[in-house]
């Protein structure tokens, strides 16, 4: 055989054997999942988020014929979760919940391991949360106007919680003190869970949390919501004002997460991630029981979710601007 006719022979054996090989693989990826998913996520177990994402999980899990398992990772504003994500196999069995905080970190944090556009590909918004300002019920402030008096009346006297440094309860508190011209101290606590607490005890004075980490305080009377930090009134509290309704023009503050996977992850598993997450919040029920939690109903995928999210990162760059933050 000619050394020509050799190459050509052995190039078609390699050719062959992709062929081969596509076709076996063909198979294994439209068999996804075969085996369990991990969640990560960046909060405490019994956080809003938390609660948030244990509603809708299950109906995606079963959508996708695979159970989907939560694992809490809280710690730095959902940095850990994030970097444990970017670190994974790329087989889709592992995904990573993140959403406002996510937005809000390069503005904290001088030394990020990961850059949140780059390594990870959005999947789907799950929900998204009004904000709502709340004060313990005992505090001598009925509305936003009597709040800002009583903070001007003690500067730097009362206490602002927020859900640790970096989280959205922080920014979204400092950016209340700059557009009020008020000025409090932060006191930011290990977890939204434990921000309540100490509203409750009256440790802190106020906090602009989600609305799902406070309504059922809010029902039971023992916080009292000043106003909403959303666009539009929540609609498990209608009677309740935005801030900007309340005097503070301008303030918009709202929370949101979603699905993310590794960068690397197939395509094909993006696109049946997102196929399930539509499925189950396109549910009468499953949105009804997320508006009775404190969220609502968010879905976006493919390039609506992508758009989103860059338009997220310049209005928290101007947010952040605003409330004069510096990465440390």
């Amino acid at each position: 055989m000619a050394v020509k006719e050799m190459r050509v022979a052995g190039l078609a054996g390699w050719l062959a054997l992709g062929l081969a090989v596509a076709a076996q693989a063909q198979p294994a990826a439209s068999a996804w999942p075969v085996k369990p998913l991990r969640l990560l996520v960046g909060q405490e177990v019994g956080s809003a988020l938390d609660n948030a994402v244990r509603t809708v999980m299950p109906a995606i899990g079963e959508a996708l014929g695979q159970q989907v398992v939560l694992d809490n990772r809280p710690g730095l504003g959902g940095m850990i979760a994030m970097q444990i994500a970017m670190t994974a196999v790329s087989d889709g069995y592992t995904l990573v919940n993140a959403g406002s905080p996510q937005m809000i970190a390069p503005f904290l944090f001088r030394k990020m391991t990961y850059d949140f556009q780059r390594d990870f590909i959005p999947i789907a918004r799950l929900t998204v949360t009004q904000n709502v300002l709340v004060v313990p019920a005992t505090l001598p402030a009925q509305d936003v106007r009597s709040l800002i008096e009583l903070l001007r009346s003690r500067p730097g006297q009362l206490n602002m919680a927020s859900a640790g440094i970096g989280s959205a309860s922080h920014l979204a508190g400092t950016l209340f003190n700059t557009m009020t011209g008020t000025d409090a101290l932060h006191v930011p606590y290990k977890g939204g869970a434990a921000a309540i607490s100490a509203l409750l005890a009256n440790d802190a004075q106020y906090m602009i949390t989600p609305l799902a980490a406070a309504i059922g305080q809010i029902r039971g009377g023992k916080l009292r919501a000043l106003a909403v930090a959303g666009e539009g009134r929540a609609p498990q509290l209608p009677e309740v004002q935005t801030l900007h309704e309340a005097g503070v023009k301008g303030y918009r503050g709202s929370g949101w997460n979603g699905l993310f996977a590794p960068r690397g992850t197939p395509g094909l598993v993006v696109d049946r991630v997102a196929q399930a997450t539509t499925a189950a919040l396109d549910r009468p029920a499953m949105q009804e029981q997320l508006l009775r939690a404190g969220v609502e109903s968010g879905l976006l995928t493919g390039a609506a979710f992508g758009q989103f999210i860059r338009d997220e990162f310049v209005r928290f760059a101007a947010a952040a601007k605003a409330a004069n933050l510096r990465p440390e």
